[in-house]
């Protein structure tokens, strides 16, 4: 594609860059190997086509080609299409907030999100070549830190009401008391919707405080009445600083009946109204400030993008009188340290890796979490400060104030309670339809707001309540629009009454001030420039990170999710005006079930770790619905990624989890499945196996396995987290899957953002359809788009649509595969993962020890010899520290380190990806080689590795 054609062609005249600079973006497929390379690396490994790769694989497993899918289109028509989806959606003056505020984003956010090597790196497990990422988490925990003077804050969890239900799980540990949980009942209706969900089978009970329907806020006076056995029972009370209502909770009130009582307390915040001149933050709650934060700072970094990605706050306090919350917490954090020339670095102190080492027994089956949007919001708050803060909640409350006055003239409209509102938000009663007067508004282009009657319980002569939301997006001219839409609906009255006070009490507000200092846009582009440099990205060649799937992330993904019909669309906005997005969810939801073989699909899941919840928990509903609440075991091979155990824990599965073991040859051993098999069968739930493995060797068994399980009642989920190996090639519905999640940041090229926001979807049998959670979107005759719950849905695992501008990236990507592009992509990451295995395999060692003859797929294994262990040893390198210290050679070959020491803890696991031409290939065999001869000949070299990082 040339720079001409790029002007000639009107569809994409807009796109911020050209496309014919970046030699992967044109490619087709955006497979980078020529067709020479192709039948170069084939003849290598002793194959006459691609299809041969898969020979060892039953035929009836396959997917006849073509897939029954739509066409690729070129890079111009899929630009073109997807324009024209993103002009379905309508943007009007928006006053609807609710659960994602929306406010201006400063300008470092889009410079930022345009630094590749901060959006397409991996998590940072390898500090020496990702100290960019660590240092803007770093500053993301200090500057949330400093507004809400918590210790501890993690680098994010999914979102607000995830980051709830971990603080659940964190008190239920620490307080050591039963799962017995209080919930304010002014928390979001979405968020308790999420708790009940994640809840289901683990023992976590809920109870809640009710609902004051005069003032807007919890009714304080049923505290007093709850027995000293109810109180002793609790271990944690959850409570909002803003409620639902768009209310000011008493938290001084509510954390000290929690200090009182022993019971920790969970404060939901929302940090932009921390800032200067702003509201309490939590560490300033009661006597000793709140035990644990949740929150989301989504509206920190980026548009409402339909929901998502979000970004879950969670902190806890660490410090002497509370010093061992921290390693009861989710997720991970970044600290401070000194590398071996006594230089700063920083490094994650505490890390998700935990689940390799502790499985079941980890805090959280979280993995991925949403480190970009970390990354994002600590530039924003670096941009705007405490002081730029509390100006945007200042331009707000004027806002809203101008409003109120307006709405005192009139009658039939009013704020809805007289005290202690939020300074952005305000709940208004009608004496009218709230619904209709919603409707109307919509032919003056206004979305008036939310309907939060049903958030009250009024009488029907009471009114009906409407909640809007201000921010620094609106201008004085947008509010003018808005009272003069109300002066049609609702009548002056006689006499001007202005006697509404929307002064909020002293004891609500900060105490204490705190600057984040502001920076210049020029001082923060030059600044998160340089963090950019400091990472490696796949754009820069092979990335070989085992079990990642670290391939190229197309340009024109971003540029499609960025498109304003998604990213300023809000999820809770009328369907009318959201038909762009639920178009695309509607068909990623259709061409996941042609890529899969199965029947139903459920996109709200956030990370591949969820996913593999919501596989479990649909388990457990369809067992419930059967009548059989006895099954409670699972099976996992011990091989199996680490979240896999600790998603069975988490599901409510902790003493059932059964391990398998692996034969010879690195495959589910047989005889020990049937065994395990005769003995749980009966109280069997179901069995989670990844395949291909995580040797990356197909599972030939699984269709037997499958069976088996079936026969004894169970059910049969696939961990997808490899799917980059066979996606569009073997039917899972044929497989026997009754559940798989597909990774959207590895196979399906989301960037990884430094270790989030992941995305999933979950595709299911037929068994399984009616118990999907979230909505289900299907077009109507009339071609819009529509949604709604299936039959016997478990519920919701976010708060919104998941993460939706994931989705929009993906279906760019899917609409340029076509149906010959999916298999093709993995088809051509398996021939450059064969191809390399062939050409290292006779100086390394490979893992499993006796799998030389099985096929590898898209990843393989390489190892020392035991003479190799030994002559490090005598260099003063113990075995344990061989793999970590060989995989930082490969940073000064220019390369990311493969995965050490997972699956196999004396392993280096290596996954090329179909990105790379055959020239990157070689050259990366050349810098393995290599590193083979520096082991060889001075292995001294490895105790000081790496010597060329920045």
């Amino acid at each position: 594609i040339t720079g001409t054609e790029l002007k000639e062609n009107s569809s994409i005249a807009n796109l911020p860059y050209d496309p014919s600079e970046f030699p992967r973006e044109t490619s087709r497929h955006y497979i980078s190997a020529s067709s020479e390379d192709i039948k170069s690396m084939l003849s290598t490994i002793g194959l006459g086509d691609m299809s041969q790769l898969f020979s060892h694989i039953q035929p009836n497993l396959l997917f006849p080609q073509p897939l029954e899918l739509p066409n690729e289109l070129s890079y111009f028509e899929v630009a073109d299409e997807i324009a024209q989806i993103s002009n379905l959606s309508n943007l009007r003056l928006s006053f609807i907030g609710d659960q994602l505020p929306q406010w201006n984003t400063p300008k470092i956010i889009e410079f930022v999100s345009n630094l590749r090597n901060l959006s397409t790196s991996y998590t940072p497990y390898q500090p020496e070549r990702s100290q960019g990422t660590l240092i803007s988490h770093w500053i993301y925990q200090c500057a949330m830190s400093a507004v809400t003077g918590f210790e501890a804050i993690n680098t994010s969890l999914y979102d607000r009401s995830f980051a709830i239900f971990e603080a659940i799980t964190c008190s239920i540990r620490t307080s050591r008391k039963p799962a017995r949980i209080l919930l304010a009942s002014t928390l979001f209706p979405k968020e308790i919707e999420v708790l009940k969900t994640l809840s289901k089978e683990t023992g976590i009970k809920f109870d809640f405080l009710a609902l004051d329907s005069t003032r807007g806020h919890c009714d304080y006076s049923v505290l007093a009445t709850i027995g000293i056995d109810t109180l002793s029972q609790y271990s944690a009370f959850v409570f909002p600083q803003v409620n639902s209502l768009g209310v000011l909770e008493d938290v001084d009130l509510l954390t000290n009946f929690c200090e009182e009582n022993k019971i920790r307390s969970v404060a939901c915040i929302d940090p932009f109204l921390l800032g200067e001149g702003g509201l309490k933050p939590p560490v300033e709650f009661g006597i000793s400030g709140a035990d644990f934060i949740a929150g989301d700072a989504q509206h920190l970094a980026i548009p409402p993008n339909f929901g998502g990605p979000g970004l879950g706050i969670f902190g806890c306090r660490h410090n002497k009188e509370k010093k061992s919350d921290l390693r009861n917490t989710p997720g991970r954090y970044i600290g401070k340290a000194n590398d071996l020339k006594g230089r700063d670095c920083h490094v994650m102190v505490l890390s998700t890796r935990e689940q390799h080492i502790r499985k079941e027994k980890a805090t959280s089956n979280v993995c991925s979490n949403q480190a970009f949007l970390a990354t994002l919001a600590g530039a924003s708050l670096l941009s705007q400060g405490t002081k730029g803060l509390g100006l945007a909640v200042e331009i707000a409350n004027r806002h809203q104030q101008k409003f109120i006055d307006a709405i005192q003239m009139l009658n039939g409209i009013a704020p809805a309670f007289h005290k202690n509102n939020s300074p952005t938000e305000l709940t208004i009663r009608v004496n009218k339809s709230a619904s209709t007067l919603i409707y109307n508004a919509r032919s003056h282009d206004i979305n008036l707001g939310i309907e939060v009657t049903d958030r009250c319980n009024l009488m029907e002569s009471e009114g009906e309540l409407i909640k809007l939301s201000f921010s620094n997006l609106h201008t004085a001219e947008c509010v003018d629009r808005l009272i003069a839409f109300v002066q049609t609906e609702f009548h002056k009255k006689s006499a001007e009454l202005k006697n509404f006070n929307s002064q909020i009490d002293n004891k609500y507000l900060r105490q204490k001030t705190v600057r984040i200092p502001s920076y210049s846009d020029e001082e923060l582009f030059e600044y998160y420039n340089k963090l950019a440099e400091l990472n490696v990205s796949p754009d820069d060649g092979c990335y070989p990170l085992g079990s990642c799937t670290m391939k190229y992330n197309p340009l024109l993904n971003d540029w499609a999710a960025g498109l304003e019909g998604f990213a300023k669309v809000h999820p809770q906005c009328p369907k009318e005006d959201a038909q762009g997005p639920l178009k695309v969810l509607h068909e990623i939801q259709e061409w996941f079930k042609g890529i899969t073989g199965l029947a139903g699909v459920t996109t709200q899941p956030v990370a591949g770790a969820q996913g593999e919840l919501v596989g479990i928990k649909l388990f457990q509903a369809y067992h419930r619905h059967n009548g059989e609440n006895d099954r409670k075991y699972i099976l996992i091979p011990r091989s199996a990624h680490g979240t896999n155990f600790a998603t069975a824990a988490m599901a409510g599965y902790p003493d059932g989890i059964i391990y398998l073991e692996a034969d010879a040859a690195g495959k589910i051993d047989i005889s020990d499945f049937d065994s395990k098999l005769k003995k749980y069968g009966n109280q069997l739930c179901g069995v989670m196996i990844t395949n291909p493995n995580t040797s990356g060797i197909f599972e030939t068994d699984f269709k037997k396995i499958a069976d088996s399980v079936h026969e004894a009642g169970g059910l049969v989920y696939m961990d997808g987290a490899n799917m980059n190996a066979i996606a569009g090639l073997v039917n899972l519905g044929e497989l026997g899957v009754d559940a798989v999640h597909n990774n959207l940041h590895k196979t399906w090229t989301i960037p990884h953002g430094g270790g989030g926001p992941g995305d999933a979807i979950v595709a299911v049998s037929d068994k399984l359809v009616d118990f999907l959670p979230g909505k289900q979107i299907f077009k109507l005759k009339d071609g819009t788009y529509d949604y709604e719950s299936p039959r016997y849905s478990i519920g919701s695992f976010h708060r919104n649509w998941g993460n939706f501008g994931h989705k929009v990236r993906a279906y760019s990507y899917l609409l340029r595969l076509g149906r010959e592009g999916i298999p093709n992509m993995s088809s051509v990451a398996v021939l450059s993962a064969r191809y390399l295995f062939e050409k290292l395999n006779g100086r390394y060692k490979t893992l499993p020890e006796n799998a030389l003859d099985s096929p590898r797929m898209h990843e393989f294994i390489l190892t020392l010899s035991e003479e190799d262990f030994a002559n490090l040893e005598n260099h003063g390198i113990p075995k344990n520290q061989a793999i970590p210290q060989i995989g930082k050679l490969f940073l000064d070959f220019g390369f990311h380190a493969p995965t050490v020491a997972f699956p196999e803890i004396f392993g280096l696991m290596i996954e090329p990806t179909e990105s790379y031409t055959k020239d990157e290939l070689d050259r990366f065999v050349e810098a393995v080689l290599a590193i083979k001869d520096l082991i060889d000949l001075a292995p001294f070299v490895l105790k000081s590795a790496p010597h060329f990082t920045p």
